[in-house]
């Protein structure tokens, strides 16, 4: 932005080269000196350039994996891909076809192709087979765990204000805003 607008000062100081010392000391410091990437922004390193767009799927795909554990479509609907979802499920098979995923039906109720780690998967064993606790875990509702209205058939919590959403044993039993019970039980 700064080479940007620089330029642009630039040309704007040569057309005005009869312009009193005054008005010119009010425009800042000159930039002319100033080397390309120096300023506020000059430590972030360069944008990724991905040369093959099956590359960049498969980071995609398994981001979405390390972040999620299990994925489908219908949880991957909220995120905001730089992709196509058909690029990002080719990843997904081309993964699993390596053994580094597994396909299969993991969480009931949604249709077409699921993915999960092997860590997932025992973990998902693991509380198949244990007994109900009784866990209460209270989520706000801007938490990308705030799963309603997407796993769970409810309407959506909006992620606004001092709005939480209390889950007892994995589902979701109220939304509340400031302590207050606003919706279901």
């Amino acid at each position: 932005m700064r080479s940007l607008l620089d330029a642009r000062q630039t040309a704007a100081l040569r057309q005005t080269e009869m312009v009193p010392l005054r008005r010119r000391l009010r425009r800042g410091p000159s930039t002319a000196g100033r080397a390309p990437g120096e300023g506020r922004w000059a430590l972030l390193p360069p944008p990724l350039q991905v040369e093959e767009p099956d590359e960049l799927a498969e980071a995609a795909a398994e981001q979405l994996i390390a972040r999620w554990g299990v994925v489908f479509r219908d949880l991957v609907l909220r995120e905001h891909l730089a992709l196509p979802w058909r690029d990002v499920q080719w990843a997904f098979r081309r993964l699993e076809a390596r053994g580094v995923l597994r396909g299969g039906r993991f969480v009931a109720g949604f249709t077409g192709e699921q993915w999960a780690s092997p860590e997932a998967i025992e973990q998902l064993r693991a509380v198949r087979k244990n007994p109900s606790n009784a866990e209460q875990v209270t989520v706000h509702a801007a938490d990308p765990l705030n799963l309603t209205g997407i796993l769970f058939p409810c309407e959506r919590v909006p992620a606004i204000g001092e709005r939480t959403v209390m889950y007892l044993d994995g589902v979701p039993t109220s939304g509340r805003v400031l302590g207050v019970l606003t919706s279901r039980d």
